[in-house]
């Protein structure tokens, strides 16, 4: 703000000199007065704060799956295990479907779930973990441990929760 003070002051200074002996000087002024004031005004408004309507709720989850008949019920014991576990600071939604575990995890942007994924990978490459599948839909990483063979063509529920996600409308 001080540059824009000083770039005033020098080019009044100016002005002033160039015309003093012109009427025309108080046009000059005028200008440049209302230039600067709108240079104030556009600095004084408040930073424009845009809603990320692509955000997916953990409630909005639960409900797509609940519409596509798939019955989760909230587990609100704490697992233990890798899958329980923080991923870049997020803590699950802990779910049951039909004795099986989902974790849902509600990230802030789709970057921090892909740091998310990409941490769950670094933590799990050495270990020999269960059967699981992963789902990932803009900003929400889901884990659904199923332990069944992923050869297998039977994974329980594979099919509605890829529809239940499928379902969520794009903002």
């Amino acid at each position: 703000m001080k540059q824009v003070i000083v770039k005033f002051s020098i080019a009044f200074a100016k002005l002033y000199h160039i015309s003093e002996n012109n009427k025309g000087w108080v046009n000059g002024l005028k200008k440049m007065i209302s230039l600067c004031l709108l240079l104030f005004l556009a600095s004084c408004q408040p930073a424009v704060q845009v809603s990320d309507s692509s955000h997916i709720a953990e409630a909005e989850v639960v409900d797509a799956f609940q519409e596509n008949n798939v019955k989760l019920v909230e587990v609100k014991s704490p697992q233990e295990g890798i899958f329980g576990s923080k991923l870049k600071g997020v803590k699950p939604g802990i779910y049951e479907l039909n004795a099986k575990f989902i974790f849902i995890y509600e990230f802030a942007t789709t970057d921090d779930c892909e740091n998310g994924k990409r941490a769950f990978a670094e933590k799990t490459e050495s270990m020999n973990v269960v059967y699981f599948s992963m789902y990932e839909k803009r900003n929400i990483l889901i884990f659904y441990v199923h332990e069944e063979d992923l050869n297998s063509d039977s994974v329980p529920f594979e099919k509605e929760i890829k529809e239940s996600l499928d379902s969520l409308v794009e903002g």
